[in-house]
């Protein structure tokens, strides 16, 4: 290759023809430049049916080697290759970027020219202007098939679903294998006017039901569940009915909607319980769902049933098939069970009626007393009833501590209780856990550092007096050497209390 060809090529007005570009001019031209004789030979500017119209060479560099490869024009070389969007500004994109060069670039004209008219400038328009000018609306670069059809069609006002969506275009839109799509009238009895007139389960015709096919048909199917029984929804059995087992003799307009025009006999029949002897009024619904008669839910909205009460069968309670005027408290169904309690004995004990206030009802035992009188805490909440209801007595008990702590207060030695003129409102010191860890809430501060671990007989030196106490009598203090340190103290006295009104924590 001469110096000047791998420099590139001078044009006549002295412009440098670089050997890359010249190499993609090669390629859009297909090379069929060169006049040359024999198999495929080809003459200047003529058409190939294979790649297309032949692009001039008139001013393509004189090595031909740059892009031909062999002994013939045809063959092109396997390596090249070109970045059409670096060297053009213009990005080749899905089917475009598998396009043979010679499909834009031939001698129609430059390619620019054609691009600038968008799609159309090199597809024609298969729906003939029906649909606009701007293809990419509905179509990528890819192939020509439209993109997402199903959420384009909800621009139309008449979206595609169920049976719609799996529909071939042509079956609404005739032509459209042609690419026409002409708008059609998006009237159900449009498409489905022979549906229509052969419908005979019930006979539409008959029953003037001509039009407005969605009032009872959803798109997904015209049978079966696909109907839309808006004025009565069909659920459970209802569901599988055929219409004749409630619209009898075809007549559908007036069809009564309660439960017991349709289940009368049903109502009439019943014996567990007897309907009609017990007074059932006739709003099936209130017991039964559309599921099944059998297993029968009936909401006692006048009084809970809880517990073991939800196992026991109707006639537990409502005896002799009688459900009106049950009465609703405890002892009219359990009085044999308050008459016949030992432990304790109620009835000699005199405890009321209403089991309700210990038992509940997932069992008798254990019963659970509120005690509201006197809250059991602590050590109180483990002990047996008998421990303070003994012989069985439960009225009239008192509730003071001391009534049942006396001989605890009585027999107390650290400190002595009755010694020490203690009073016997156990609780002031004691708490129901325990009667060790007595914590008296003393009224004065000075129990703190040494004096926290002093006893009671330290400080209060009268017998069961603990409202007098003695400072001086402890602490080694000279009343006369006092006396001058206290020189400046305004109403310093030797006294106690005038010690403690001073130094309420002990301190100096």
């Amino acid at each position: 290759m001469s110096t000047e060809h791998e420099r590139g090529t001078r044009t006549e007005d002295g412009r440098v023809l670089g050997l890359k570009a010249l190499a993609v001019l090669f390629l859009l031209a297909g090379a069929w430049a060169c006049t040359f004789t024999g198999r495929g030979s080809v003459e200047v500017n003529e058409w190939w049916a294979r790649r297309g119209p032949v692009v001039p060479h008139d001013s393509f560099p004189g090595d031909c080697r740059l892009c031909h490869v062999g002994d013939d024009w045809l063959t092109l070389r396997e390596d090249f290759s070109f970045d059409h969007l670096a060297e053009t500004g213009v990005p080749l994109e899905g089917a475009h970027a598998r396009a043979e060069c010679l499909r834009c670039h031939n001698d129609r004209g430059p390619a620019g020219v054609f691009a600038a008219r968008g799609c159309a400038g090199c597809h024609g328009d298969v729906h003939q202007g029906k649909l606009g000018m701007n293809c990419v609306d509905c179509h990528g670069q890819e192939n020509w098939r439209p993109l997402e059809p199903i959420a384009l069609h909800e621009r139309t006002g008449f979206p595609l679903v169920g049976a719609h969506a799996a529909a071939a275009c042509w079956r609404c839109h005739p032509g459209a294998e042609e690419g026409l799509f002409i708008g059609v009238d998006s009237e159900c009895a449009s498409c489905h006017g022979d549906d229509l007139a052969r419908a005979q389960s019930p006979d539409h015709a008959a029953q003037g039901w001509t039009s407005g096919c969605d009032e009872c048909h959803i798109p997904t199917t015209w049978s079966g569940p696909g109907f839309n029984h808006a004025t009565f929804p069909l659920v459970g059995t209802h569901g599988t009915l055929d219409c004749a087992a409630c619209h009898a003799g075809g007549v559908f307009a007036g069809t009564p909607q309660q439960c017991v025009d349709c289940h009368l006999g049903a109502y009439q029949a019943a014996t567990d319980p007897d309907h009609v002897a017990a007074g059932f009024p006739t709003s099936c619904e209130s017991c039964h769902v559309p599921t099944s008669w059998s297993a029968a839910v009936f909401d006692h909205r006048s009084w809970a049933l809880t517990g073991a009460h939800t196992a026991a069968s109707c006639s537990a309670c409502h005896v002799g098939g009688v459900f009106a005027g049950t009465p609703q408290d405890c002892a009219s169904c359990h009085l044999d069970d308050f008459n016949a309690s030992t432990d304790p004995d109620h009835v000699g004990q005199g405890f009321p009626t209403t089991c309700d206030d210990c038992h509940s009802t997932l069992a008798w035992r254990p019963a659970h007393f509120g005690h509201k009188g006197w809250p059991l805490t602590g050590a109180h909440a483990s002990a047996d009833c008998t421990a303070c209801h003994a012989g069985g007595v439960y009225s009239g008990l008192p509730s003071s501590c001391v009534d049942c702590h006396l001989r605890d207060y009585t027999g107390a030695t650290n400190p002595d209780h009755a010694a020490a003129g203690f009073p016997q409102s156990c609780e002031v010191c004691h708490n129901t856990v325990t009667w060790r860890g007595a914590s008296f809430d003393h009224s004065f501060p000075i129990d703190v550092g040494n004096h926290s671990n002093l006893s009671c007989s330290d400080c209060h030196l009268v017998p069961r007096n603990f409202t007098s106490f003695s400072c001086t009598h402890c602490h080694e203090h000279n009343r006369a050497a006092m006396g001058k340190e206290h020189v400046d103290v305004r109403s310093y006295q030797w006294l106690s209390s005038a010690c403690y009104a001073c130094h309420p924590s002990g301190d100096r």
